[in-house]
């Protein structure tokens, strides 16, 4: 059975309207992004090669081969490191907003600036504004007790109404639910962006005269049976695989590729070697 409780904020006397009175719990509670220190442990041989390929200056494989070793970023309340970025803590936060997760955050920035106001207006004796609720500052709203207003038009008492579990849950905010949805959109998001990714090399290709040559940087041999390679192409800020018609690639090397393929449709690309490089100088006719 859900019963209210009133509570009355401030004294009984005229004379202790200045002195200290309980205040609204505030607190911000924000979704720290957090990711531990990597556990090389036993992969003695992969920091090996890591270390190599920094000390020979490959910072673009050296970026893609790290990756191996980050741990999973968690989402919590606790301030905690973020390894991956090199900070003591971080928020991920955007304005304007771009994700269910950004409106989460606005709204406990905003009842934590919120609550912070009514405790200095409570801590004065000023009215709190009746337009005011509970979900804007995620909790119920103190509101002045009319008999203990002074001459002066200051109040002294203001009763609130204790929050059952129920209206708790109501006006709290669950960032695991938030982050449910973000990772239910991921995917949403990534096809999204590879899709006019892959519509705009077309459409480049597609007004073009002459052959468009990309430069690219050899990341990693991925699959040596097939002499699959991942591959870094600088002007789309693009990773993705290629099949060398070539032999074997050296770490680090740049080529110049075309288009052989792309239909954003089918989300399809591949690349060919380009004149420049030893390929066939011919127009890739783009697909539809």
């Amino acid at each position: 059975l859900e019963s209210k409780v009133e509570k009355i904020y401030g004294s009984e006397s005229d004379s202790d309207l200045h002195s200290k009175h309980p205040m609204l719990e505030n607190k911000l509670n924000l979704p720290f992004r957090t990711q531990p220190k990597p556990d090389f442990g036993q992969r003695y041989q992969e920091l090996r090669t890591l270390d190599s390929l920094r000390e020979k200056g490959l910072g673009y494989c050296h970026a893609w081969y790290a990756r191996r070793f980050f741990e999973p970023v968690r989402v919590m309340e606790d301030p905690l490191p973020h390894h991956g970025l090199g900070l003591d803590c971080y928020v991920q936060w955007t304005s304007p907003i771009r994700r269910f997760s950004d409106l989460q955050v606005h709204a406990s920035v905003k009842r934590f600036l919120r609550k912070h106001r009514v405790n200095q207006m409570m801590e004065a004796g000023l009215p709190i504004p009746d337009a005011l609720t509970a979900s804007d500052i995620g909790c119920e709203v103190p509101r002045q007790v009319e008999s203990s207003k002074l001459e002066s038009g200051l109040y002294t008492k203001y009763t609130v109404d204790e929050m059952t579990r129920k209206k708790q849950e109501a006006y709290g905010i669950n960032y695991k639910k938030g982050l449910g949805f973000v990772n239910a959109a991921r995917m949403v998001q990534k096809k999204s962006g590879e899709y006019w990714l892959f519509e705009y090399i077309r459409r480049q290709i597609e007004k073009s005269d002459s052959e468009i040559a990309y430069e690219t940087t050899v990341l990693a041999c991925v699959n040596p049976q097939r002499g699959q390679y991942a591959i870094f192409v600088h002007e789309l800020g693009l990773e993705h695989r290629y099949l060398s018609e070539k032999g074997d690639l050296q770490i680090g090397e740049k080529i110049y590729l075309k288009v052989a393929n792309v239909s954003p449709r089918l989300g399809l690309l591949t690349f060919t070697l380009s004149s420049r490089y030893g390929g066939k100088s011919t127009k890739f006719a783009p697909a539809a």
